[in-house]
């Protein structure tokens, strides 16, 4: 089992074959990334972007693009999204990483009806975070795709982190977090989550609603007197809205020491999605579990 991203990178340094298209991957933050994966042997790397862009990145960085990163020169966000998409459609890469463009552009292009990468699954962002004060890596859903999402919804986005934190080696246990462990009328996620509870999800331990000290903290778990398989054991930690979720996961990033890694699950390849702020180290982050998440795919 994983418990950090220094084994996830050297396992994805163990892979064949991994590939990975970037497009609009001409801001330095890509680059450093793709050349350090490049450089690991973490991955390859076919940059789909302006090359007077990469050029002048690589210049300003001191950096030279290495055996294994290939360049593709073509502009346009939309262009070279729907580029990158196809050549993962191919098979010719088998992950895609955004670069400097609009979330929006890039998600365009993933579901795109006739190129894009659908599987008839709901896609889902997932956050897989590893903090110091924890032994584990935890998975924190959705902050990235469904605003709100219904019963069915989170019902797939709790599948989507399972196969995840499977591929990380984990029994997957998921903490649908609220507020308080009691259902009530004022709080609507706390409804659904104890409605979600009841029915179950196929091969996932499942409980909620919950706080986050209740599913992560095993004394917290105890002094509440919560009990079962999720109470302070959570691995995969599900939030009730995108709002939420994405203030959790960045506050992580920003606030803290943890690292970060994150990918769209539900697609027929790993997506990596990250904010164009995002740091090298993080996309690295990003690119090595994508990596591992693939693995079944990339033999």
């Amino acid at each position: 089992m994983f418990s950090s991203f220094e084994e996830i990178r050297e396992a994805a340094r163990g892979m064949s074959d991994v590939r990975v298209a970037v497009p609009m991957g001409c801001d330095p933050a890509s680059l450093e990334a793709v050349i350090t994966a490049a450089g690991e042997g973490l991955a390859e790397s076919l940059i789909i972007a302006p090359v007077r862009e990469v050029e002048k990145n690589l210049k300003s960085l001191g950096l030279r693009l290495p055996r294994g990163v290939e360049l593709e020169d073509l502009s346009g966000e939309k262009e070279t999204a729907l580029r990158a998409v196809s050549l993962v459609r191919e098979g010719r890469a088998g992950i895609l990483m955004k670069g400097l463009l609009k979330t929006s552009t890039f998600l365009k292009a993933v579901l795109d009806e006739s190129l894009g990468l659908r599987s008839g699954r709901v896609l889902s962002h997932i956050a897989v975070v590893q903090v110091p004060k924890q032994n584990r890596l935890v998975a924190i859903s959705d902050g990235g795709m469904i605003v709100r999402p219904d019963l069915d919804q989170a019902e797939q986005i709790i599948l989507n982190a399972a196969e995840v934190m499977r591929k990380l080696g984990a029994v997957p246990r998921a903490a649908l977090l609220a507020a308080i462990e009691s259902p009530s009328d004022k709080m609507p996620e706390t409804l659904l989550w104890s409605r979600l509870a009841e029915k179950g999800v196929p091969g996932v331990f499942v409980d909620g609603p919950m706080a986050v000290d209740g599913a992560m903290d095993p004394e917290a778990a105890a002094v509440k007197g919560m009990s079962g398989e999720v109470a302070g054991r959570a691995n995969i930690l599900i939030t009730p809205d995108i709002a939420s979720g994405n203030i959790f996961a960045k506050a992580f990033m920003y606030m803290t020491n943890a690292r970060v890694g994150g990918i769209v699950a539900g697609a027929t390849a790993p997506v990596v999605m990250l904010s164009r702020s995002d740091a090298p180290a993080t996309k690295l982050n990003s690119l090595a579990l994508g990596a591992v998440v693939s693995r079944d795919r990339n033999g």
